[in-house]
C-alpha cells in the first residue's frame, strides 16, 4: 500500500522539478490518468485542450501560454507550416523565410537580384545593395560611366558628380578652372578650399586683409585673428586691464 502511494506521487514530482504549471493528476483505473477540466490525457499525461497541433507549453502565465514548433507559424490560433518558396531557406529562428543571397523578397516569392552591367550586389547589414564599379555612377537601374572633365580625376569619396578637380583647380559649370590666389595667401591642401590666407590676415571675399592687432594682444591659434593678453579683456577694438 505504501510503495502504491509512492508510485502515485511520482507525476507530481516530476511537475515540481520541471517548473511546468500543469494540473493535478489523480491515478484512476487501468485506462489511465484522469486530467482535470479543459485537459485531457495524451500518452500518459494530461494536455490542454485548446493547444493547437505543431505547438508546445511555454509555462508562461502571460500570454497564450503557448508557441508553435519550429517551422511553424501562429496563423488565426492554430500553427501552421511556413512554406519556404524557391530560392529561400527558414530562418534559424524557425517563424519566418527568407530569400537567398543575390535575391529579394517579391510578395510571397524570390526574385532575382540582377547587378547592372558595371555593377556589383553587395550586402550590408542584412540588406543587399547594387553598387557599380570604379569608374561608373549610378543613375537610376544602370551603371553609367563618369565623364571626367580636364584637370580633374575620379573621386575616391562618393560625390554626386564622382570627380574632383585637381589642386589649383576649383569645380565650376565649364569644369575645372584655375583658382586665382589673391596676395598674401597660399593653395590649400585641400581641393575643395581653393587658398587660404597667410598667418596674419583673415579671408575677405576674394583677397586677403591684415589682421590689426591692438596693444596688449597677440594673433590667435589660427592667425586670423587675436586675443587679449592676460590680464587683459577684450572690450570692442581694445585690450582694458581689469582693475580689481
Amino acid at each position: 500500500m505504501f510503495t502504491h502511494c509512492i508510485l502515485c506521487l511520482i507525476p507530481t514530482l516530476l511537475v515540481l522539478l520541471s517548473g511546468t504549471q500543469l494540473p493535478a493528476q489523480v491515478a484512476g483505473n487501468a485506462g489511465g490518468l484522469v486530467c482535470d477540466e479543459g485537459f485531457e490525457n495524451k500518452n500518459g499525461s494530461c494536455q490542454r485542450t485548446d493547444l493547437p497541433e505543431n505547438a508546445y507549453l511555454t509555462g508562461s502565465s502571460y500570454g497564450s501560454g503557448w508557441e508553435c514548433n519550429h517551422g511553424f507559424q501562429n496563423v488565426g490560433e492554430i500553427c501552421e507550416e511556413i512554406i519556404v518558396p524557391k530560392n529561400a531557406y527558414l530562418a534559424s529562428t524557425g517563424d519566418q523565410w527568407k530569400c537567398n543571397r543575390l535575391f529579394q523578397r517579391v510578395g510571397e516569392e524570390c526574385e532575382e537580384l540582377i547587378a547592372p552591367e558595371n555593377g556589383y550586389v553587395e550586402t550590408r547589414f542584412g540588406a543587399q545593395e547594387i553598387h557599380c564599379n570604379w569608374g561608373f555612377r549610378k543613375e537610376n537601374q544602370d551603371c553609367v560611366a563618369i565623364e571626367v572633365p580636364k584637370n580633374g580625376r575620379l573621386s575616391d569619396k562618393r560625390s554626386s558628380d564622382g570627380w574632383v578637380c585637381f589642386r589649383g583647380y576649383r569645380a565650376a559649370e565649364s569644369g575645372c578652372e584655375p583658382v586665382a590666389v589673391p596676395q598674401h595667401a597660399y593653395l590649400a591642401p585641400e581641393t575643395y578650399s581653393g587658398w587660404k590666407c597667410e598667418r596674419g590676415f583673415r579671408a575677405n571675399r576674394d583677397r586677403c586683409v591684415a589682421v590689426l592687432v591692438p596693444s596688449n594682444a597677440h594673433l590667435n591659434r589660427r592667425g586670423d585673428g587675436w586675443e587679449c593678453n592676460q590680464p587683459f579683456t577684450r572690450q570692442n577694438d581694445k585690450c582694458t586691464e581689469n582693475v580689481p
